[in-house]
């Protein structure tokens, strides 16, 4: 079963999506439509999602698959579109190969963070980013971070990014952070305007959890994905972990991750370098 899902109240996405049904259902066994992103996945199984929208519409449907991802194809409908890779007329002409597996794939972890506060606890599978800010009307927290036993460091600052690979394209590059190919197993750790010049963003193996707690009568906001907001407080405490399913997007056959890197920042392109046969 193929997932074509989208913003319905969007007339280009439903327009869009009108056009490639028809073709999908030539090419696989069932077709479902989402365009309120109300299907009951647990379900509804799909083999394949084919998601019309912005990166962060693609964030959604990878969210929603929780424990259970397949392949998304992201359609770009949005302004940047770094994750989502196609332009429909590329997925018209290549939607056969898409339905029946035959594109690259690419895999990148997620992290799993768990959130302790006020007596509950809470799971939440993140893709992109854990963003830590100061909470309104409070003062610049402190937050203490540790890897396993060993104390990594406090950040004393407006806030803290915890970045994926994949999310390292987004607010952590604009705070300062590092890329980082989305093949690594790693995350980043970058803070948010700190009062001290020598702390760093910081790369870490994505091996053991990371724990962040609050100093005394500090608070902060929290936000995953971009999705939601909650206030935490000191006491209450976030546990980051690789989470044991990765993403799989389906990349573009034509374009390498470095391709894109390019062409989305538009980074300059030599083109007049021979290379020896």
């Amino acid at each position: 079963m193929i997932l074509l899902a989208g913003d319905g109240s969007r007339a280009d996405v439903r327009h869009a999506i009108a056009q490639v049904e028809p073709l999908a259902r030539e090419h696989a066994d069932s077709v479902l439509v989402d365009l309120d992103g109300k299907a009951d996945l647990d379900c509804h199984h799909p083999s394949l999602v084919i998601n019309f929208g912005g990166d962060g519409s693609l964030l959604r449907a990878v969210r929603r698959l929780g424990a259970r991802q397949v392949p998304v194809l992201g359609v770009n409908f949005g302004k940047f579109g770094f994750l989502a890779e196609y332009e429909l007329p590329e997925l018209l002409v290549r939607l056969a190969d898409a339905v029946q597996g035959r594109l690259p794939t690419r895999q990148s972890l997620m992290l799993k963070v768990t959130v302790h506060s006020g007596g509950r606890r809470d799971e939440v599978i993140v893709l992109n980013d854990i963003v830590l800010l100061r909470a309104p009307e409070e003062r610049m927290p402190t937050l203490h971070v540790s890897a396993g036993d060993a104390e990594v460091a406090s950040y004393y600052g407006d806030g803290l990014i915890v970045s994926t690979p994949l999310g390292s394209t987004a607010y952590n590059l604009s705070a300062g952070g590092p890329l980082l190919h989305p093949n690594l197993d790693a995350l980043v750790m970058t803070p948010i305007c700190p009062h001290t010049l020598s702390i760093r963003p910081l790369v870490l193996p994505a091996v053991g959890p990371l724990l962040i707690e609050l100093d005394e009568n500090d608070a902060i906001t929290a936000t995953m994905d971009g999705q939601g907001t909650l206030t935490l407080r000191h006491g209450d405490t976030l546990t980051v972990e690789k989470s044991p399913v990765p993403m799989t997007l389906v990349a573009h056959p034509t374009r390498s991750y470095f391709d894109t890197l390019r062409l989305k920042f538009d980074w300059t392109k030599r083109s007049s370098i021979s290379r020896p046969r």
